[in-house]
């Protein structure tokens, strides 16, 4: 079936740079998930946390994980800095059950919010939706094959946009295919770490999280979430974006605001999940992941803003950084210092 326009979501990419200020840090992550014939992939995980001082920004942090999937399964994984552990993770299917192998395989990592524990325990949607490059290439060739009996109504019930009497499955069972978008052109990421470019048909998922200087109690954060795809021309268009911001009190680690903005989703229907975000106010850090997964479920949620979600417990990572941070200032005696440039 060709790419349909009567049914898809909102289409208003994310164009303005989000300004990093003095004293602000910002955590992104980047997953490239490229194509490796016969139903394997080649993945490239990468995550930096960054400082902004008056002279620029310094890089606090670098994580990186390379992968190769045959079938959905690691049958290659390495990571840098060096972890044993990760290892592990060879023989393991990246789609249900792979986040519990990963806590079970690296303990304490949720715990910290760190870089490699966002990259894995993300990982999981990001191969999801890393169908999409499949199903537009089947498009595009034309050899889409028809979905067993059934599978629009087993499919209804699990997000806002797979709601029973959403337009998508309707669609789903009248022409037995699931319906495919073209979104829009994807703008230039802000801030983004050092990448290698997406090849055709490659896909990335994009995070960005900022932390701004603190007043009182009282942080602001703002959350940038992308999935985008780079056609067989070369062209890359955007098929998921939201942006979040809010506010956390740094001393309970507790969100006290949220807002969640739609950028850009494939179904009409999607955007009515955007409510569900306020639902996490009064979380705390530490709890937010488990807590986003275990309740946020059915037709008033969405799973790529539950993820965002959830991406938001890393403020705990940041503000910790933020903490050691300060103790350096207070044992140099002048002034906030990383890697040269002062806060």
């Amino acid at each position: 079936m060709p790419f349909v326009s009567d049914i898809k979501g909102p289409q208003q990419p994310v164009r303005t740079p989000t300004t990093l200020v003095a004293g602000s840090l910002r955590r992104t992550s980047t997953i490239d998930t490229h194509p490796a014939g016969a139903g394997d992939s080649d993945v490239d995980l990468r995550a930096c946390d960054v400082v902004a001082g008056q002279r620029g920004v310094d890089v606090l942090g670098e994580t990186r994980v390379r992968a190769h999937l045959a079938q959905r399964v690691i049958d290659e994984i390495t990571s840098a800095p060096h972890d044993a552990r990760v290892g592990q993770l060879v023989g393991s299917m990246v789609g249900p059950g792979f986040r519990s192998t990963v806590n079970r395989v690296l303990p304490g990592e949720a715990r910290r919010a760190s870089r490699l524990h966002l990259l894995l325990d993300d990982w999981v949607g990001a191969a999801l939706v890393s169908g999409y490059s499949v199903q537009h290439a089947s498009i595009t060739l034309g050899i889409e094959e028809k979905l067993p009996v059934g599978t629009a109504d087993r499919m209804a019930g699990i997000c806002a946009g797979f709601a029973p009497e959403a337009s998508l499955v309707g669609y789903a069972r009248r022409n037995g295919t699931i319906p495919s978008v073209h979104g829009p052109h994807a703008p230039p990421l802000d801030g983004l770490h050092p990448v290698e470019p997406l090849r055709a048909h490659g896909m990335r998922r994009f995070r960005r999280l900022d932390l701004f200087p603190a007043e009182a109690d009282s942080a602001a954060f703002d959350a940038h979430f992308r999935d985008s795809h780079v056609d067989g021309d070369g062209v890359e268009t955007i098929v998921h974006e939201y942006t979040v911001a809010g506010s956390v009190d740094t001393s309970t680690r507790t969100i006290t605001s949220v807002t969640a903005d739609v950028r850009v989703l494939p179904w009409q229907e999607c955007p009515g999940a955007i409510g569900s975000a306020d639902r996490v106010r009064g979380m705390m850090l530490p709890e937010l992941r488990d807590r986003v997964r275990g309740e946020f479920v059915g037709t008033t949620t969405c799973t790529h803003l539950n993820d965002t979600l959830r991406s938001i417990a890393d403020l705990d990572a940041l503000m910790d950084l933020r903490a050691g941070l300060q103790g350096s200032m207070m044992c140099d005696g002048s002034g906030l210092r990383s890697g040269g440039a002062w806060l």
